[in-house]
């Protein structure tokens, strides 16, 4: 894939602008900015945050890192990733509008449509492609994934047509959207990359487990769909099959723990200055399978869909913790931020330790809200944390730079 540093400047600049975005919308709540509409700055820093930042970023991965360059060197490799900036920058600049305006409704649409078109090339050269059964079943499942997602959009546009009232209909179609994005797409691409890249380093037995990972991972995604729609208590079939999805999370969970014990050597792949990202990035993922295991039960489950805090901090568990932290790691490994400078430590040692800050103070707020002992403290927290968020951003762009002008790449 060419001009993959140019990318890789634009994912970094693309995420500073998504962190500009969540401190707006912090402050937003706090302060009176009567020019800003809060839905629909909502609405921009949720899209931009998708599709300018992780959908771009594991497009940008998966075509470079896992395709072999006789493939990802096609031409349609060069325009696809550029017609997915194009549209988010546009649905970003639409997302004043509101959110069935023909200007904001026309930008969806493309995007989707123009990852219909990846999703079909990908597939078919992945085909082709001489890589392990592992890392192929995840990155044809992450794609198929990508555009079942976009089977929520299209409810929630019919909805918001017909101007339905139906409360129930709209969370089902928010809710599938999120877990094929959030447990299909996000997560199945992030392990694709991992163990495409790993593999050569594996034992046999480590193959075979991760084969079997890979299995109960892509089953587990469509299963625990299902858990998602136990807040409205569905009938007796929904309930077996989410059963069956927080069992298969379970295991999921087990056997990448067995995986994990029998890769412990592999570490050694990762430079040592951020080998410990990458056991947070995993732990975070661990926690992600964990919990939503548990919302199975009444009182897990209306907490993660009933209490807002606990759903940001979900969000923000698998956004932040698992597939930003990820993202980050992969580019500093890769040399395209430099960590043998203090500086780029220091850049991504503040934005792990405010990532985790954030997280903690979510959840501290979502069980406060849970007990009916929430403060608003917290909100002043929140707030203090996506300034802190936007900065180390910053730092690790400029990191970026500073790396650039010492590999002498600048152009």
């Amino acid at each position: 894939m060419k001009n993959k540093d140019r990318w890789i400047d634009i994912l970094i600049f693309n995420f500073c602008i998504v962190a500009l975005l969540g401190v707006t919308l912090r402050s937003k709540i706090l302060f009176s900015i009567p020019f800003l509409d809060y839905n629909r700055l909502l609405d921009a820093h949720f899209h931009f945050a998708f599709t300018g930042w992780v959908t771009l970023a594991l497009v940008v991965l998966m075509v470079s890192e896992i395709l072999p360059v006789e493939l990802n060197s096609k031409r349609i490799y060069k325009w696809l990733p550029g017609g997915i900036l194009a549209a988010a920058w546009l649905l970003l600049l639409f997302s004043p509008l509101p959110a069935n305006s023909p200007g904001a409704s026309l930008c969806s649409t493309i995007f989707i449509l123009v990852t219909y078109v990846f999703a079909w090339a990908f597939i078919r050269d992945m085909r082709h492609a001489v890589i392990s059964k592992a890392a192929k079943l995840l990155s044809v499942s992450a794609v198929i994934f990508l555009v079942a997602s976009s089977t929520g959009v299209f409810a929630l546009a019919y909805l918001f047509a017909t101007k339905s009232l139906n409360s129930f209909a709209y969370r089902d179609a928010l809710y599938t959207y999120l877990h094929f994005q959030y447990n299909g797409f996000f997560t199945l691409g992030v392990f694709a990359i991992l163990v495409n890249k790993l593999e050569t380093k594996m034992s046999e037995a480590s193959k075979r487990g991760a084969y079997q990972f890979s299995v109960l991972l892509c089953i587990s995604t469509f299963l625990s769909l299902f858990l998602t729609y136990l807040w409205r208590d569905p009938n007796i079939v929904y309930r077996i099959l989410a059963i069956c999805g927080s069992i298969t999370l379970l295991l999921t969970f087990a056997f990448f723990i067995r995986l994990a014990i029998s890769m412990k050597g592999i570490s050694d792949y990762f430079k040592p200055q951020i080998r410990p990202m990458v056991f947070l990035f995993l732990g975070a993922f661990l926690l992600k399978i964990f919990l939503q295991s548990f919302t199975l039960f009444p009182v897990v489950g209306n907490a993660v869909f009933g209490d807002r805090p606990v759903i940001i901090g979900f969000l923000h568990l698998v956004f932040l913790g698992f597939v930003t932290l990820f993202l980050f790691t992969w580019f500093a490994n890769a040399g395209y931020l430099n960590v043998g400078s203090g500086f780029t430590k220091f850049a991504l040692g503040t934005f792990t330790v405010v990532v985790f800050l954030n997280e903690a103070v979510l959840m501290t707020q979502g069980l406060g809200a849970m007990f009916i002992k929430s403060s608003y403290i917290f909100t002043w927290l929140l707030w203090a944390l996506s300034i802190l968020l936007f900065i180390s951003a910053l730092l690790i762009g400029v990191a970026r730079i500073k790396t650039k002008a010492e590999s002498g790449v600048i152009n």
